[in-house]
């Protein structure tokens, strides 16, 4: 039966897409811009923005699985965020879907010290409580080349770069969430919670040194990338604050329950 991920038109979800089109299956996808790469692709495109609960629940009717990836690592606005996931929530109990996959942070908590990893456990609390059977992955901080441009241009303080993250591969959470997705079991309802930790931790200095062109090489430096705002960069370094791994060993480990191997962006450095 089919998938549908929320909010396509975003690099990350974008790519879960195109993976799960490589798989075989049905693929749907709400998206607000950029949608004919997504149909030439094969998916099924609902065009609207991702609070849009109407085009939403009618796109999901006759689905099996609703993938929702939170995001959010230095915006400006976490209410969006909390709005965005209530809305997909409310739409995949009008759907009467079968599953719904959530993406969060490592550290989403109600009573963490920043907004974002509140704003994920808003969102979090409100699929956990409907009736249908749901899972929430919360990842380490996922290697993308947006999530390197921002931690590259935001001009850290030096005890921010001192912070200890798990980075995870793009590669490898697109794969664990395959993974979830095939794995589908009779529950009917119920929330699971699952860690999805980056197998090296390291000071964000080091990971910088690992994923940031050398002098004299190409894309090396600022040229060519956006300063964030002022409000971003405050956003994001209160999320760099940690945790970046789960803390909690009630919460099993994603990778090995889903038998997924990870690797790390620190390996070139640390091996």
């Amino acid at each position: 039966m089919p998938v549908l991920v929320h909010a396509a038109h975003r690099p990350f979800a974008r790519r879960l897409v195109h993976r799960l089109l490589a798989e075989g299956g049905q693929v749907r996808a709400l998206a607000a811009r950029d949608v004919a790469s997504l149909r030439a692709a094969g998916a099924f495109v609902a065009s609207a923005d991702p609070d849009d609960e109407g085009t939403l629940e009618a796109a999901l009717t006759g689905a099996h699985t609703m993938v929702v990836p939170l995001g959010g690592l230095g915006a400006a606005d976490p209410e969006r965020i909390t709005h965005e996931g209530l809305v997909a929530a409310r739409a995949a109990e009008g759907a009467q879907i079968e599953r719904l996959i959530l993406v969060t942070v490592a550290g989403t908590d109600a009573a963490a010290t920043d907004d974002l990893r509140r704003a994920h456990a808003t969102v979090s609390a409100a699929i956990a409580a409907l009736p249908l059977p749901s899972v929430e992955v919360r990842v380490g901080l996922v290697d993308t080349a947006a999530t390197r441009d921002l931690l590259v241009t935001a001009g850290l303080p030096v005890e921010l770069r001192a912070t200890t993250i798990a980075p995870v591969r793009t590669d490898d959470l697109l794969e664990l969430i395959v993974a979830i997705d095939d794995a589908r079991s009779s529950a009917r309802d119920g929330h699971l919670v699952l860690a999805a930790d980056g197998p090296r931790r390291a000071p964000l200095e080091r990971y910088l040194a690992a994923v940031t062109p050398a002098a004299g090489s190409a894309g090396h430096g600022l040229t060519g990338r956006r300063i964030p705002t002022a409000a971003r960069r405050d956003a994001l370094c209160a999320t760099l604050s940690g945790p970046w791994w789960n803390e909690d060993a009630a919460i099993p480990d994603a990778w090995r329950l889903l038998g997924v191997t990870p690797t790390s962006p620190l390996d070139e450095v640390l091996s």
